[in-house]
């Protein structure tokens, strides 16, 4: 009798364990805040994080994606369908496109309080400023000692702040060096005028009979002045051989430059966002806590 009632114990604690693990999120099932409020990135469906770590998550993300296109999303539930935490990262992302088409630079950062794991999914574009060893770092250096204890505001907090340092850090080498070319583009442009000017003073210098510069502007008189277009002429004297050249100049009055005033607009509001339709490629990384 005392078998067969241990029996029917376990047997009801291995239906009860097994009904936990079917009542796990799938990833479709997975609220996308971002939808309903493109400032907001922390899908928190179980309240595991707080009010305010949701706010300072949110916050230094938006900033993220505004400074660097950047798109993450960052799910903390207690459980999820096959508890591979690593697939339904992954597959969070590519189902809903995190990330700009093209770029691919969707971050998906998933929390999973019951399976004690912390997965990082990267899109195609991200693997390179955000490898699988940073992304391992981040999580064993800020992320894993709060997390082990249950104190999740805080390691999660202080990943996100972790992965924005490194991502801002590459965005701002790129821009550095990008920002350098209009520079090269506009010094190269002000010589080549320079010397182009140069050339053309120094041609209206040259004396065609004894081909030496030494022609000088010695008299200039208007000789028509008709419809806007005014009509100078102009007097060179050789200082080497003597020989005078009369040159004729045109200057329109009427030439002027016309400014206009630019308008712009802002939208406002905190209306849905949207993904970019983003592809994921497998990188990233995740721990055990």
């Amino acid at each position: 009798m005392k078998q067969i009632s241990l029996f029917g114990i376990l047997s009801l604690l291995t239906f009860f364990f097994c009904s936990l693990r079917a009542e796990g999120y799938k990833v479709e099932e997975v609220p996308m805040v971002h939808l309903q409020d493109r400032t907001r990135y922390v899908c928190n469906p179980d309240g595991i994080l707080s009010d305010d770590a949701v706010a300072v998550i949110d916050t230094t993300l938006f900033a993220l994606e505004q400074k660097t296109g950047i798109q993450t999303v960052v799910v903390a539930v207690r459980q999820i369908e096959g508890g591979d935490c690593f697939d339904f990262a992954y597959q969070l992302g590519e189902k809903n496109g995190v990330g700009q088409k093209g770029k691919d630079n969707g971050l998906v950062i998933l929390l999973v309080t019951e399976e004690r794991c912390i997965q990082f999914a990267t899109g195609y574009g991200l693997e390179g400023i955000l490898p699988d060893a940073i992304c391992k770092r981040i999580q064993t250096r800020y992320m894993n000692s709060y997390l082990s204890k249950g104190d999740w505001d805080s390691g999660m907090v202080a990943g996100i702040q972790a992965v924005r340092q490194v991502l801002d850090k590459s965005s701002s080498s790129e821009e550095e060096s990008n920002g350098l070319l209009p520079y090269i583009v506009g010094g190269g442009l002000f010589f080549i005028i320079v010397f182009v000017t140069w050339v053309i003073v120094r041609e209206e210098c040259k004396c065609p009979k004894c081909h030496k510069y030494t022609m000088n502007q010695t008299s200039s008189r208007t000789i028509s002045d008709i419809g806007g277009i005014r009509t100078d002429e102009i007097t060179y004297l050789c200082s080497n051989c003597g020989h005078v050249r009369h040159t004729l100049k045109k200057i329109n009055k009427n030439f002027h430059h016309r400014g206009g005033n630019g308008n712009s607009s802002f939208g406002g509001g905190f209306s849905g966002g949207s993904f970019g339709g983003g592809s994921f490629g497998g990188g990233g990384a995740g721990s055990k806590f």
